[in-house]
């Protein structure tokens, strides 16, 4: 008699999802996990090689201070203050964090369609008090390579047979040239991805458990998610809701008449949903959607569809730089997907990743596609539109999508090793490989850049002065994410220090109305270098005023910042006012302090 043969097929995804009682692994089973963390970490102290070497001293990015309209790439600037502000806000002051008059000066902003990283400036507070700003800012950049690292592992560990492979994932999705290039110019919003493969996580949970409290800590992660910045959140949902359809709906109904199968369909009951969402939205309602709402009826400048083309993503930009940074997923990563796709066949969740992928880059190319003189409309033209007219930047949408070609392609690896029947040193040696080249293609060995700012002690003398009162600095710069008026917006950086407001600051939303003050006003105008100085009795009048209006304690005149034609004429200006007097110079800093009347 002949046997019949029988295919060879792999399990669905839900039956290699651990039971909720092994996502804790005995202490037995702790040193190799700590091992691949540990590989992470050396991964990124390689990334990051001159910021770890200055940890204490250096920002990311290269900022010049210089008498130029050329705009700064690096915003470690913006970071920082948040950062500092959630801090100063809520354990020093009592107040909203999700306000503030501390930048652009006198005009009270809110904060809520600014990056503000509010959890982050939470959670940071003891460090700041304990390391200091700059140390702790360093440390949330290596946690968030080592975090999303790690826990892209520990999803795509749940999915695959070998662990050598959910390693090799975390590596595609943490360290892409994309996130190096966010890490140099200091967004601490953008390189907290380890929330998605986290949200991920914490769903398997939910339908491996079947338990309230995982339903809980989902919504608890979109909402924190959220606290870190609104795109970690978008990003998730766009992962989420196809991957929590596939899995608690279409696979186990593809997979009913087993008794898996219909012990899942009873797992993802419509009230564990019910309660994710309810945990996601309740504390929502408190912050920031209020505020944001409130936001949202200003005068903020909508950005057009040509302004959202000029950032999005060009085909070839996926590959290799564009002009406006690296933003590039390498090479590896999409040659591995397309080498992927005839092994899929009738395996269900590399084509879910597949389709999530490349939906992901599909709204990365931004609102149309010019081919010739024809234009096609592009599905990113109705996000525009939901979002408000206020999400300006596509190419972002591939972060969610390298995710997701990183779960296809580690499925397809694992798949490869089961059909084949590769042996440890076989698999280890592939994977060693693959490893090597996504390094090799990433470019972590290259130099990161960094900027060591000066630590003037006038900053610090203007601290230790008592009273409430406005710093002035010349020239003064207004910057947000669609205008700039003015010059040297990133000396917010020194806010921190000397602790008092400034009307110079770089915030990522502001009304038109505020920028337009900052531009046609007659002082301050001129103060900006939107336009020339007005007559000498006019503008010292109008000075005096302000100084008494603004409750202006000390005037910093930046020689650096300033062409020598406009450091005199400002210099005289500041010089003939009764009011100021000059205490003294430091390098480029010339400073005037407030005659007490």
């Amino acid at each position: 008699m002949i046997a019949r043969a029988r295919r060879f097929t792999l399990p669905p995804a839900s039956r290699l999802l651990l039971p909720a009682s092994r996502l804790l692994p005995p202490a037995s089973r702790l040193l190799p996990p700590a091992s691949r963390l540990l590989l992470y970490l050396l991964l990124t102290l390689v990334a990051l090689n001159a910021l770890v070497a200055n940890f204490t001293t250096a920002v990311p990015g290269t900022l010049v201070m210089q008498p130029s309209d050329q705009i700064q790439s690096s915003e470690f600037d913006i970071f920082l203050w948040d950062l500092w502000w959630v801090r100063h806000a809520v354990f020093d002051s009592g107040v909203s964090p999700l306000y503030t008059d501390y930048v652009v000066y006198p005009f009270t902003s809110p904060l809520a369609g600014h990056t503000l990283v509010l959890l982050w400036g939470f959670v940071s507070a003891p460090f700041q008090a304990v390391f200091g700003l700059i140390p702790t800012f360093n440390g949330i950049i290596v946690f968030d390579f080592v975090a999303a690292a790690s826990l892209m592992y520990l999803f795509a560990r749940r999915h695959v047979r070998h662990a050598i492979v959910a390693w090799l994932a975390g590596l595609i999705f943490a360290f892409t040239p994309a996130m190096l290039h966010r890490a140099s110019v200091g967004h601490l919003d953008k390189l907290s991805i380890f929330w998605l493969p986290l949200i991920l996580l914490a769903w398997d949970q939910v339908v491996a458990s079947r338990r309230w409290t995982w339903a809980i800590i989902l919504g608890s992660c979109l909402y924190l998610s959220w606290l870190t910045d609104f795109q970690q959140t978008m990003w998730a949902i766009l992962l989420l809701a196809p991957y929590a359809l596939y899995t608690g709906l279409i696979e186990p109904r593809r997979h009913g008449d087993t008794e898996k199968g219909r012990s899942l369909r009873a797992s993802v009951s419509p009230w564990l949903i019910l309660l994710s969402g309810v945990a996601f939205v309740v504390p929502a309602l408190f912050a920031p959607l209020p505020q944001l709402l409130e936001a949202g009826r200003l005068n903020y400048p909508a950005a057009d569809l040509q302004h959202a083309a000029y950032f999005a993503f060009p085909a070839q930009n996926f590959l290799a730089p564009g002009e406006n940074g690296d933003f590039s997923i390498g090479v590896a990563l999409p040659v591995l997907a397309l080498i992927s796709i005839p092994f899929i066949r009738r395996d269900g969740r590399r084509w879910l990743w597949l389709g999530i992928a490349l939906a992901c880059f599909v709204l990365a190319l931004g609102p149309y596609l010019d081919i010739g003189s024809t234009r096609i409309p592009l599905p990113y033209t109705l996000v525009h539109a939901a979002l408000g007219n206020q999400y300006r930047t596509p190419m972002r949408f591939a972060t969610p999508g390298v995710l997701a070609l990183a779960m296809l392609v580690a499925l397809t690896l694992d798949h490869v090793f089961v059909r084949f029947n590769f042996d440890r040193i076989r698999r280890w040696s592939f994977v060693i490989a693959l490893s090597s080249l996504f390094i090799l293609d990433y470019r972590l060995w290259q130099p990161f850049p960094i900027t060591l700012m000066p630590d003037y002690q006038a900053y610090h003398t203007i601290a230790d002065e008592p009273g409430d009162f406005t710093l002035l600095e010349v020239p003064i710069g207004v910057r947000t994410g669609f205008a700039i008026v003015g010059r040297g917006e990133y000396l917010q950086y020194y806010q921190p220090i000397h602790r008092h407001p400034i009307p110079s600051g770089y915030l990522s939303r502001l009304p038109g109305e505020i920028t337009d003050f900052f531009f046609f006003d007659p002082l301050i105008g001129a103060l900006t270098l939107s336009h020339a100085l007005p007559e000498q009795a006019e503008v010292d009048a109008r000075l005096a005023q302000l100084i008494r209006d603004w409750k202006i304690g000390y005037v910093i005149l930046h020689r650096d910042l300033l062409e020598p034609g406009r450091v005199q004429a400002f210099g005289n200006l500041l010089d003939r006012q009764s009011a100021l007097e000059r205490v003294g110079e430091e390098g480029p800093l010339v400073i005037y302090k407030t005659r007490t009347p």
